[in-house]
């Protein structure tokens, strides 16, 4: 019989006190159809969460849960220059980076979004075998189906839309991200690039271009009809960009968002969220998604973009530079080593 502790399954979120809510949904989802047979420590990395919100979330937990709340605010206000922000984005999305180095005693660990709902055993995805990658996720499949977002990540990363991972649900390889320092290779970038359309996300792409394990889509389902899914494959749902089903109405699966957050203590406030989310919000969530896609267009076409930076780079190498010194060249230029 193995003990607790080899039956310990580390899962990280990040929220703020805006997010508290839909994380408590994804909580209750998630251990509702979690195996039994493992003991789930959940951590919340936030800038700050009300202890009073924190005790709301923790109604949530099961017999075979904890849950702890850590502030990173003082590690991480000497580098809060570098989170890019846009709409909707907290810099609590970047927290994921530094997972690795703030818990080194887990080889892997998950990290979730906390605008999903489970509907799988979630120690399904975690015993998913990553000694040889990075990271374990699923494709975005925005990239897959919206032609100008898989343009921008081919022009602007020079990475493949079919290629193209999405961040919010992620089974990280911590050993590997220690090795190779991503968190660091992340700052230094960042210094150097502002990836502003899908920011955090388009970093991770970078740092882990082709050393990513790609799992099936239904452990990372956008919340709108796809022809080539089978619904039978849904273990979670990513209510992500304007597929929110508490702010709108009529979203595809949103009756299993409902489902759990009826089981929270936050129902009445979500659905107050929906209730009061009036058509001048929509039209500035459109006019979001407009300026998006222009943006991915601008740099997608930018001559000095990242990909055009690179391959630049590339072809003005001298032919007797050793390899060493043009890793150390490259590195300084963009901030990561060269591949």
């Amino acid at each position: 019989m193995s003990t607790l502790k080899d039956n310990e399954i580390p899962i990280f979120f990040a929220t703020d006190d805006n997010y508290a809510p839909f994380l408590t949904v994804c909580i209750k989802s998630l251990l509702a159809n979690a195996s039994k047979d493992y003991f789930y420590k959940l951590y919340v990395l936030t800038t700050h969460l009300d202890p009073i919100i924190q005790g709301r979330i923790k109604q949530s937990l099961t017999p075979n849960a904890t849950i702890e709340f850590i502030s990173l605010k003082n590690e991480l206000d000497k580098i809060q220059d570098l989170f890019h922000l846009r709409d909707y984005y907290s810099k609590e999305t970047y927290y994921r980076f530094f997972i690795p180095d703030l818990f080194p005693k887990y080889e892997k660990v998950l990290y979730v979004d906390c605008d999903t709902i489970l509907l799988g055993d979630i120690s399904e995805l975690y015993n998913t075998d990553i000694k040889d990658y990075f990271v374990a996720a699923a494709v975005e499949e925005v990239m897959q189906t919206v032609p100008v977002f898989g343009e921008y990540v081919e022009k602007f990363l020079g990475i493949k839309r079919e290629k193209y991972f999405n961040a919010g649900v992620l089974l990280i390889n911590n050993k590997r991200f220690l090795k190779f320092k991503i968190a660091e290779k992340f700052v230094e970038l960042s210094k150097q690039y502002i990836f502003r359309v899908t920011q955090d996300e388009d970093y991770l792409n970078v740092l882990c271009k082709d050393r990513v394990k790609y799992v099936d889509l239904g452990w990372n389902k956008t919340a709108y009809k796809n022809p080539d899914f089978d619904d039978k494959n849904l273990k979670l749902i990513h209510y992500k960009i304007n597929w929110k089903p508490w702010h709108y109405e009529n979203v595809l699966y949103e009756e299993y968002f409902w489902n759990f957050a009826k089981q929270t203590d936050f129902y009445e406030e979500i659905l107050a969220m929906r209730n009061a989310y009036g058509q001048d919000l929509k039209d500035r969530d459109q006019k979001q998604y407009e300026n998006l896609v222009q943006m991915a267009i601008t740099d997608s076409n930018d001559p000095n973009n990242y990909c055009n930076t690179v391959a630049k780079f590339e072809a003005q190498k001298p032919k007797g530079l050793l390899r060493i010194n043009y890793l150390k060249l490259l590195k300084k230029l963009i901030g990561i080593e060269g591949r």
